[in-house]
């Protein structure tokens, strides 16, 4: 990923952003539960504080990899002998309410300190990287030179244990936390490891001043880790200076100061990330003495920017707008996006949310009231705030990477890409036109809180990571849905699809046609099982199941149309041929089925239960695919029912005269085209949106005209 990363740096760097706020020994603890424990001036435990793993997973900590951590230090033998863990038996503390709880902590002798126990200390190594803190006077560092000073190292060891058991012991008789008595009980007795036959804590805890208004900020904070990190990237110049060993970056061709460690930076939905690792006792590199770093050269000047780019793009404030997470097509995991513009990083557009899931709602109900508005105001929300830059340098280029996670120790580059300004933005506007390729659609749903109120879907702006998703769903026959775990297309595919250049615009025809095919090998059975659903019940239920139908049954729709728009099918013509009018022809039998039935069979009961398929739901699959066929033998099905409907009078003869004048027009319309023996994919593709559209009345349309 070094090469990747040298690209982001050099932008960030050009534009005077890089600042040093990463130091490869400061990182963030772990996200778990942990114990904050505070000292007062003589280095006696006075106070403890119980921690959620959110809030741990914001502290900060100082390490040598997942040595010598200070001041997180997480505890892995019990701080009272072994007899005193044989007390507590694992099941019925599990058992036990707090007040048991309680019990069984309070029987405990907390004068039977474990003295193997030699976690809690201050290293040598954590002596000698901090002692520039000891010898300072900046103010934010005084609580942190406070905290040193009084820490125990391994001579007092026991005896600050001692201390602290005290309190501990004072905690568990006034605690109403069961969470925080699991985690006191694991730091007093530890819990059995049968393999190793001894016990062991595992416990987190972090240690913080007490006299907390004598300092202008705590130890903890974000002001104490960036002047630390400062301090400490100062001190490493000015030794790098001293000891100075040059050598020839591999990225640069430039000399400079080596490497002696590749950091490993937190980020986002990644976690830690290794910018370079490699097996150490790999024989070909060996033997040349090229195990670890030496390996691959590169400039430690490099490499830290490197470091404080990738920080820079994933702060917290930067979310949806220079990182975002985004559906991995292979795996269940999610992988992270990162966009940024060159000529301006630190844009405030929402750039990562457009490129990877412009259409993100946690609400489905929210989804289905705002989603066509969401995706134009986010457009105009973005265009907005990259005018400026499109005016100024119109090939500014956006930058696009997608980083993937392959194991714990792995992570890598799954997609990389660029484009410039002026071709993003004409992809942007040429998707949202090509969403809107198709008519209404009958996708209507019951709202959930007003149970009266149908609100129908509009047009649906499917995203990459929609398109990732939605092609994961594997639908069979029998309406049952299941969760693959890879996509029908790869990313790389999504985003040809989603940002095409120039060149793929006009020579795409067969990729095109070969995404449609996958997609309606996967959604053929939805939409006809959801088509069918509308037709005999008017409005899908007010159900979570409903909801996430319905938004899939749009985003299929909208990305069928985007494909048709790319392969030079509009709308405005397609309505008027062939494939498309089967699809509204298998609609209109459905809908003269579900009346007999209602009618004739149930006696005009409308409530009353429907058959299970109806006769054009029943030749969906054939017609789409052999028209002759599939409409012949919808014939031979039609002919009672047709036979019905011209005899009906009275109740709903109406309607049912209304459904006749419906078939007369669409049957004008195939018979003035030729019907082919076989559909191929694209019109396989408007045969479908045919039986999700409106069924227009060109007889009160042409009336309107008319009027006009």
């Amino acid at each position: 990923m070094l090469n990747n990363f040298k690209v982001v740096t050099d932008s960030l760097m050009h534009h005077g952003l890089l600042q040093p706020t990463t130091h490869p020994n400061i990182n963030n603890v772990g996200k778990a539960y942990s114990l904050l424990i505070e000292l007062d001036r003589e280095g006696t435990p006075r106070m403890i504080r119980f921690l959620e793993k959110e809030e741990t997973g914001k502290l900060w900590r100082h390490s040598k990899g997942n040595h010598n951590s200070f001041p997180a230090i997480r505890v892995h033998k019990p701080l009272l002998t072994t007899s005193e863990s044989e007390k507590i038996d694992g099941k019925v503390w599990g058992k036990a309410k707090r007040s048991g709880k309680i019990r069984l902590l309070d029987d405990l002798d907390y004068n039977s300190v474990n003295t193997e126990c030699k976690e809690i200390r201050l290293s040598d190594w954590s002596k000698q990287q901090l002692g520039g803190v000891l010898e300072s006077n900046i103010p934010e560092l005084a609580a942190l030179k406070q905290l040193l000073s009084v820490f125990p190292d391994t001579s007092k060891n026991t005896e600050f244990i001692s201390k602290l058991l005290t309190v501990l012991r004072q905690k568990v008789m006034t605690c109403d936390n069961t969470a925080e008595l699991d985690l006191i009980k694991e730091l007093l007795v530890g819990t059995l490891d049968e393999k190793k036959g001894k016990y062991i804590a595992g416990c987190m805890t972090y240690y913080e001043i007490y006299e907390t208004n004598d300092y202008p900020n705590l130890v903890a904070t974000d002001a104490t880790r960036k002047v630390l990190t400062a301090l400490l990237n100062r001190e490493m110049k000015e030794d790098s200076v001293a000891n100075q060993q040059t050598t020839v970056s591999y990225l640069s061709g430039k000399p400079g100061e080596g490497i002696s460690k590749y950091p490993s930076p937190n980020l986002p939905i990644l976690g830690d990330t290794y910018f370079y690792s490699k097996k150490s006792d790999i024989l070909c590199l060996t033997r040349y003495n090229m195990s670890g770093v030496n390996a691959f050269h590169a400039n430690r000047d490099e490499v830290m920017a490197m470091n404080d780019a990738i920080t820079f793009l994933t702060q917290e404030s930067r979310h949806k707008k220079t990182w975002k997470a985004i559906g991995d097509c292979n795996h269940d995991k999610p992988d992270l996006l990162l966009a940024y513009l060159t000529e301006d990083p630190q844009n405030d557009a929402l750039l990562a949310e457009m490129l990877g899931d412009p259409s993100d709602y946690e609400d489905e109900e929210l989804y289905q009231e705002e989603y066509e508005s969401r995706f134009e105001t986010l457009c105009h929300q973005v265009l907005g705030d990259m005018k400026y830059v499109m005016e100024k340098e119109p090939m500014s280029r956006v930058n696009l990477m997608i980083l993937e996670t392959l194991d714990v120790g792995r992570k890598q580059v799954a997609y990389e890409n660029f484009m410039t300004v002026e071709q993003f933005r004409n992809n942007l506007l040429s998707w949202s036109e090509a969403a809107r390729n198709q008519p209404e659609s009958n996708i209507r749903i019951r709202a959930r809180k007003n149970k009266k109120k149908i609100v129908p879907y509009g047009v649906a702006y499917p995203g990459p990571n929609d398109i990732c998703q939605l092609l994961k769903i594997h639908y069979t026959r029998s309406g049952m849905a299941k969760l693959m775990k890879q996509s029908a297309v790869s990313i790389q595919e999504i985003y040809r699809l989603y940002m095409p250049t120039e060149h793929d615009k006009r020579n795409d025809v067969a990729f095109y046609k070969d995404i449609l095919r996958r997609v309606l090998e996967k959604c053929l059975y939805f939409l006809g099982d959801i088509g069918q659903q509308l037709t005999m019940y008017y409005v899908l239920p007010a159900k979570k199941r409903s909801y996430r139908q319905a938004k899939n049954a749009a985003l299929f729709l909208g990305l069928i149309s985007i494909v048709l728009w790319r392969l030079g099918v509009r709308k405005e013509n397609y309505m008027l041929d062939v494939p498309f009018n089967v699809g509204q022809f298998l609609q209109l039998a459905d809908t003269l089925h579900k009346e007999y039935c209602i009618q004739v069979r149930n006696k005009g009961q409308k409530d009353a239960a429907l058959p299970m398929q109806l006769m054009g739901n029943e030749m969906l699959a054939i017609a789409s695919e052999r028209p002759v066929e599939g409409l012949n033998r919808l014939r031979d099905r039609m002919r009672i029912y047709l036979a019905w409907a011209k005899t009906t009078v009275g109740g709903d003869s109406g309607l049912v005269e209304q459904i006749l004048m419906r078939f007369g027009e669409v049957s004008l319309k195939i018979s003035s085209g030729d019907l082919p023996e076989t559909f191929n994919d694209v019109e396989q593709a408007q045969v479908l949106i045919g039986y999700l559209a409106t069924i227009p009345d060109e007889k009160k349309q042409n009336e309107e005209e008319n009027s006009k």
